[in-house]
Parts: C-alpha cells; sequence; structure tokens
C-alpha cells in the first residue's frame, strides 16, 4: 500500500513536468487523458465458484465508488438474504478497549501515509478529490442490511493488522493525505481534470493485474484470505456471498481451487466501480 501514497505525491510533485509536456508535442495525449478514462473504467471481479453441492459468489470491493456500484451491491446482497444465503464481508474492526481512532492513525502511518483523526475526515474521503466528483465512501451497514445470523465480519482484528504490519520507516518521508488534498485543490482546474484522469486509468489498471496483490504487505493479503478460505470450508452445505477488496478475490479464488476440495469456476463478470 505505500506505493500507492507514493503515487499521490508523485503525481502532485511532477505537475511542472506535466505543465511542460503539455506545451510539447505530447500535449495531445494529456490532454485527452478524461476521454482515455472513460475508456478504461475501473471494472472489479464478481467471480461465482461450486465445489458441486454448493455455491461460493465473490464482489470484489473498493472503498470509493459511484453510488450505483453500491445499489448494485445492495440489491445483491438483499437477494441473497432472502435465498437463504450466508454473507461474508471484510471490516477490520477494533477489540474492546482498543483506540479505534488512534489505532487507525497508526496502520496509516506504516503505509507510508500522514492522518490525524481530529481532521474529521475519513483518509479516504480526504483522497476522494483525486478521483473524482460524486464518489461515495463504502458503508457496509447500508449495504448489508439488518444485523442478523446470516452476515458474518470475516477479518482480522486492528490489533491483529497492527501486529502483522511492518514498523514505519523514519527513512521513508510519509504524504501527508490533508496537504495532499489541499495542494491538489490549488491546481486549475484542467490540471485536475487530467490528473484526476491518470490516477483513475492507474487504479484501472491495478485492479486487473496480481502486481497489486503482491505489493501490498502480507498483513494485509495472506492472513485474512485464509481466513475467509477457512471461513468458507467451515460452512458445508452453504451458499455464501462474499463483499472483500477488489485485490483479494483472486486470492481467495486460488485457494479454494488448491483446496483440493472440487472447487471450480463457473462464471466471472465484471462490475464497473467508477
Amino acid at each position: 500500500m505505500r506505493f500507492l501514497w507514493r503515487a499521490v505525491r508523485v503525481l502532485l510533485v511532477v505537475l511542472g513536468i506535466l505543465t511542460v509536456v503539455v506545451l510539447g508535442a505530447a500535449g495531445g495525449i494529456f490532454a485527452a487523458l478524461p476521454t482515455i478514462a472513460e475508456h478504461v473504467p475501473l471494472v472489479l471481479s464478481r467471480v461465482t465458484m461450486t465445489d458441486g453441492a454448493r455455491t461460493v459468489e465473490m464482489q470484489g470491493m473498493v472503498h470509493l465508488a459511484e453510488p450505483r456500484f453500491y445499489r448494485d451491491v445492495t440489491d445483491l446482497v438483499a437477494e441473497r438474504r432472502r435465498a437463504g444465503w450466508l454473507v461474508f464481508y471484510e471490516e477490520v474492526r477494533p477489540e474492546p478497549g482498543d483506540d479505534a481512532k488512534a489505532g487507525t492513525a497508526e496502520v496509516m502511518k506504516r503505509l507510508g501515509a500522514e492522518w490525524s483523526p481530529e481532521s474529521g475526515e475519513h483518509p479516504y474521503v480526504m483522497l476522494s478529490s483525486l478521483l473524482g466528483d460524486g464518489l461515495v465512501l463504502q458503508d457496509n451497514r447500508a449495504l448489508l442490511g439488518p444485523p442478523g445470523p446470516d452476515e458474518r465480519n470475516v477479518d482480522i482484528t486492528l490489533s491483529d493488522l497492527l501486529s502483522a504490519l511492518p514498523p514505519a520507516d523514519a527513512d521513508d518521508p510519509m504524504v501527508d493525505l490533508a496537504a495532499a488534498r489541499d495542494e491538489f485543490a490549488t491546481l486549475p482546474p484542467w490540471i485536475q481534470v487530467r490528473l484526476r484522469a491518470a490516477v483513475r486509468i492507474g487504479l484501472s489498471l491495478a485492479a486487473s493485474g496480481s502486481w497489486l496483490h503482491a505489493g501490498l504487505p502480507e498483513g494485509l493479503t495472506l492472513k485474512r484470505e485464509a481466513k475467509v478460505a477457512q471461513a468458507i470450508q467451515d460452512e458445508a452445505g452453504r451458499n455464501i456471498l462474499i463483499l472483500y477488496g477488489q485485490a483479494h478475490i483472486p486470492a481467495i479464488r486460488d485457494r479454494l481451487l488448491q483446496a483440493g476440495k472440487g472447487w471450480s469456476v463457473v462464471r466471472t463478470m465484471g462490475v464497473r466501480a467508477m
């Protein structure tokens, strides 16, 4: 994840270079970035698998997306719950007695980002201006509907996450999220539009490749994916819908395929998030 925060910093640092580029031979490409971005949407995976007796459906998620994406997921969850499916979802939660805000700030620090709980803004909301207008933050309670025994948080705790992440690198400058947002806001609108397009193109390409997963700390990947795969195996005979970060979906799929329990992929489709 650290390289994602670096990308924010790099986008702002190279602003001068981009300004020169737009005046040169490559100016047409820079000007066309918004149009290119429309043809490279952020598409998340919906993977359906079976072991011959039951069905597991996995929907890749992202923290910020267009409202219509979350409406689609909300409808999917409601439909599956009515049919008697279990719903597993991703949500790192503090344990009783933990300081959630301080813990979140420490997680962000270890990922290379500086965020103050006193800001009153969610870290991803601070970054939303780099992606565009009209995006909303993922709200699990709104997606899942009324709490019940058929929906379950299958994720590690905040303390587990902190223990799995390496300490912050004192020699590696952190990205100040508030400063990055404020600096971006000072840019001319025509440059903001094109930088947003560049970020969206990068996210879209990352979501479709395995290198994003490989670049994440193991504390964010292996332990959580193993937990989901085991939870699936423990619920023999139950159909399950899983809402989990896009980077985790291929890894969970591969764990099931390699488990030797007769799992196979029935269908893979894409759902546009932004």
